[in-house]
Formats: C-alpha cells, sequence, structure tokens
C-alpha cells in the first residue's frame, strides 16, 4: 500500500513540551487548500514526479529519544496518493530513496487523499522510543501533464508519557485476497476476529476512484457508516468500541464501476482496494486484520 506524509498539529496548543532532538519549528502546508500551521518537524522528503506517472518514496530516520505524540497532521500536497508511517527497528541507512509498497515495519499511522488532522483522546499517545527507525512510505501519483515536486513530511505536538496500555496504533481492517469489482454497484466484505481489550476510535475509509460507500460493524454493532469520496480520506471519530475475545470486525466496501472492465486489488490509484484503517489502543500487536 503507497502512503504519503503525516503532520502532527502544534499550532494553538499552548502546550509546554521538549521537543524531540534534532526537530525545528517549521510552517507546515497543510495540502488541499486547508492553510498551513506551525509543527515541530519529526521527518520529511522532497520529491520529483513526472507527468502520467506513479511513484514510491521511503523516508527513513532514526529516533535518538522517547517521544509520545498527541496529534497526527497530515500533509498532502498535490500529488499525493495515500501513505504510511510505520516505525521498527532499524534496516536501512537513515535518508530519502525510491522504493515499493512493502510494509516492512509496523504501521502507526496511514491514510489517503484529504485526511485531516487527528488528535487522541484525553490520556492516549502514541508512542515512539528510542532508537527505533521511522520509515515513511509515500505513494505519489501525478494525473497531469507537467512535472509535480513536493516536500511531504511529519511534524508532532508532543504528548506527556504514558504507559503500554495507554498507547494507541494502527490496525489496517479489510480486504485484499480475492478483491475483485466487477462492472456496476457492487460490494465487498472482510471481516476480522479480535482479541479482547482493544479500544477503536477513529476511522479512516480507504479505497480508490471506484470507491463510494464504507460500513465498519463490530459484533453486528456500527461503527462507522459513511459515503466515500476519494478527495476525503479523513479520520472519522467513532463512538469507542472495546473488543472482545473472538469478535467480528466486519466491513463493507461499495464500489460504483463504469468501466466495462473488473478491477482488482492493487496499490495503483487505477486497481482498487478496501480498507477501514481503524486507530485504536492499546496499539494492536495484530496490524493487518480480515486480509
Amino acid at each position: 500500500m503507497r502512503l504519503v506524509v503525516a503532520v502532527l498539529l502544534l499550532a494553538g496548543c499552548g502546550v509546554d513540551y521538549m521537543a524531540p532532538t534534532g526537530a525545528d519549528d517549521v510552517p507546515v502546508d497543510m495540502g488541499s487548500g486547508s492553510g498551513s500551521a506551525v509543527g515541530v518537524a519529526l521527518i520529511s522528503g522532497d520529491w520529483s514526479l513526472q507527468p502520467d506517472s506513479e511513484n514510491y518514496v521511503c523516508v527513513r530516520k532514526t529516533i535518538t529519544e522517547d517521544m509520545y505524540i498527541k496529534t497526527i497532521l497530515p500533509v498532502a500536497p498535490q500529488g499525493t496518493h495515500h501513505f504510511v508511517l510505520m516505525v521498527g527497528d532499524p534496516d536501512a541507512p537513515d535518508g530519502t530513496t525510491n522504493c515499493d509498497s512493502t510494509l516492512s515495519k509496523p504501521a502507526i499511522f496511514a491514510s489517503g487523499v484529504g485526511v485531516q488532522p487527528l488528535s487522541m483522546p484525553d490520556g492516549i499517545a502514541v508512542h515512539i522510543a528510542a532508537g527505533q527507525q521511522l520509515l515513511l512510505n509515500l505513494h505519489l501519483f501525478n494525473a497531469g501533464d507537467t512535472v509535480l515536486t513536493g516536500t511531504s513530511g511529519i511534524a508532532i505536538e508532543p504528548s506527556d508519557p504514558v504507559d503500554t496500555a495507554h498507547s494507541a496504533g494502527v490496525i489496517l481492517a479489510g480486504k485484499t485476497i480475492g478483491l475483485t469489482v466487477a462492472p456496476g454497484v457492487t460490494t465487498q466484505d472482510a471481516t476480522c476476529t479480535t482479541a479482547a481489550g482493544t479500544t477503536f476510535f477513529a476511522v479512516s475509509p480507504h479505497m480508490h476512484l471506484l470507491g463510494t460507500h464504507l460500513t465498519a460493524t463490530y459484533n453486528g454493532a456500527t461503527v462507522l457508516d459513511t459515503d466515500y469520496a476519494f478527495d476525503e480520506q479523513q479520520f472519522r471519530p467513532v463512538t469507542p468500541v472495546t473488543t472482545t475475545a473472538n469478535g467480528k470486525y466486519h466491513v463493507t466496501c461499495t464500489y460504483a464501476n463504469y468501466s466495462g472492465s473488473t478491477v482488482k486489488f492493487g496499490e495503483s490509484t487505477e486497481d482498487e482496494m478496501c480498507f477501514a484503517i481503524t486507530f485504536a489502543y492499546p496499539a494492536p500487536q495484530q496490524k493487518t486484520c480480515g486480509v
């Protein structure tokens, strides 16, 4: 899955904090005409994309001290398709490289076009441990006839430290194996079986250009039921749901395909996906579900 950058909002919060080592206060372009904010820079990469093309860019950065994140603000200049921010043990030198869509580390944030800032509930934070390496996997897509350039990255609003039980993370709930979108209006379904004790609190639907609606339920109760637009892939706060042993998290994606051809799962914007990108705490050990 290909993704562009996330940034954490700091403007107007009135919070005293210690910035991460080496971080700077910088203006952050939020993209999509939504203006800018001032954030604590965490990770960013410059890119250039030729007309009528797409590409992946990966940015790696090793963290030198523990940090806790309160609010996430994605930065998605024109040319951004979707993005994943991952964290884990270092697996390559820090810096920016061309890459593919491989998700080689656990994801801590993932979203697509039009995503808006996401704040954790009170007392909840994303924890990144000293010595871990951030990996930003960015998918770029240029459908125009001129070269696009941009800088995508992450800034943060820090949080007070939290314990493991209150550390948030992401689970990608949805369908990959066997996903096919036939001509006409159709649906695709996926069901995840969960362990007990994880609380869902925000969901972002992710499909590509044919997607029109996403419904997510847990043990039959609605978590999210929303129309979908490719350029408005934002996280929606949901009524908190705490999972049970062998609970069922069910995702239904609806598509309108008038191309005359069947479209299958894939990374390209012209392929399709079906995910409910779900924020939860404690950070899920299971990083994908129902796929």
